[in-house]
């Protein structure tokens, strides 16, 4: 019996949709259930709280991390090194600026793995991770943003090549304010 477009076309979409669903993992009931208990308001630290032991937590395994290089002369110019625990091919490297609305935030979240799981992902997808942190406004003004991305960017250049990075292969990532940061310097050519 043949059946009409219709059908098929109907057929389709619940096949695609139930595909869809089974790629995705459900949420834990338990996380469900403090959501909704939260309510319907934007509250980043509980929510963190509900996620981070989902996280994986340091040490990490097969991952190496370098914490707190000094890639510039402020106080607030280190980055975190995150490659394979084992030795192998130089790798490209990602570099990863955070967000904190220009004055605010780190690399390094207190009690959250939040940044360090991008590290984490870049490990295991075949990168070198460089979390950096940078001057905050008011003090820090503009570009200083940019030109801490630019010094980032230059130290990875000439010392990433010891921990198996490949200086050739760079790729920047910002969240909020460092995606900014991360445009600036892009965007302007004289500050690199």
């Amino acid at each position: 019996m043949a059946l009409s477009k219709s059908v098929l076309a109907v057929w389709f979409v619940v096949a695609a949709a139930q595909a869809a669903g089974a790629q995705q993992s459900p949420m834990p009931a338990e996380i469900a259930a403090k959501l909704q208990d939260i309510g319907r308001v934007i509250d980043p630290p509980r929510t963190g709280r509900l996620y981070a032991p989902l996280q994986a937590q340091e040490p990490y395994r097969d991952v190496k991390v370098e914490r707190d290089a000094k890639y510039g002369a402020a106080d607030r110019n280190l980055l975190d090194i995150f490659m394979p625990a084992a030795a192998s091919s130089p790798r490209p490297v990602l570099i990863f600026v955070h967000g904190g609305a220009f004055v605010r935030g780190n690399r390094r979240i207190p009690g959250g793995p939040f940044n360090d799981n991008i590290m984490l992902w870049a490990v295991k997808n075949g990168y070198i991770g460089v979390n950096t942190t940078y001057r905050l406004a008011p003090q820090a003004v503009w570009p200083a943003g940019a030109e801490d991305v630019a010094a980032a960017v230059q130290w990875v250049s000439d010392q990433i090549a010891t921990p198996g990075g490949d200086p050739a292969r760079i790729y920047l990532m910002g969240h909020s304010t460092g995606a900014a940061h991360v445009a600036d310097y892009v965007a302007r050519p004289r500050i690199t």
